[in-house]
C-alpha cells in the first residue's frame, strides 16, 4: 500500500493550497473589520460635531429671540421716541376738556 510519491506531493500541494486560501480569507475578514471599524469612528466623530453645531446654534437662537424681546420692548420705543424723535409724552392718560360750542 505504498502511495505513490506524486501523489503525496498532490496531497501536500492542497493542503498547502487550502492553508493559503484559509489565511488569505482571515486576513481579508481583518482587513475588512479594521476598515468597517475605522469608517464607524469617523461617522460617530461627524455626528458628535453636528450634534455639537446643533447646540451651539439652538444656543445662537435662543439669545437672538432675547435680543428680539429686548429691542421691541415698550419703554425702549417710548424712550427713542422721546428722545431721538422728540415726541410729546403719553397723553393717554390725560383727560382734555374741549369747550363748549366747538364742532
Amino acid at each position: 500500500m505504498n502511495i505513490p510519491e506524486r501523489q503525496i506531493n498532490a496531497m501536500q500541494n492542497q493542503k498547502g493550497l487550502l492553508w493559503f486560501f484559509l489565511i488569505m480569507v482571515l486576513a481579508a475578514e481583518l482587513i475588512c473589520n479594521a476598515w468597517i471599524r475605522s469608517e464607524s469612528n469617523q461617522a460617530m466623530i461627524m455626528i458628535a460635531k453636528t450634534e455639537s453645531n446643533i447646540r451651539d446654534m439652538a444656543d445662537y437662537r435662543q439669545a437672538l429671540g432675547v435680543e428680539i424681546e429686548r429691542l421691541k420692548s415698550e419703554a425702549r420705543i417710548t424712550r427713542i421716541a422721546r428722545t431721538r424723535l422728540g415726541l410729546a409724552p403719553d397723553i393717554f392718560n390725560q383727560t382734555i376738556y374741549l369747550p363748549k360750542g366747538t364742532n
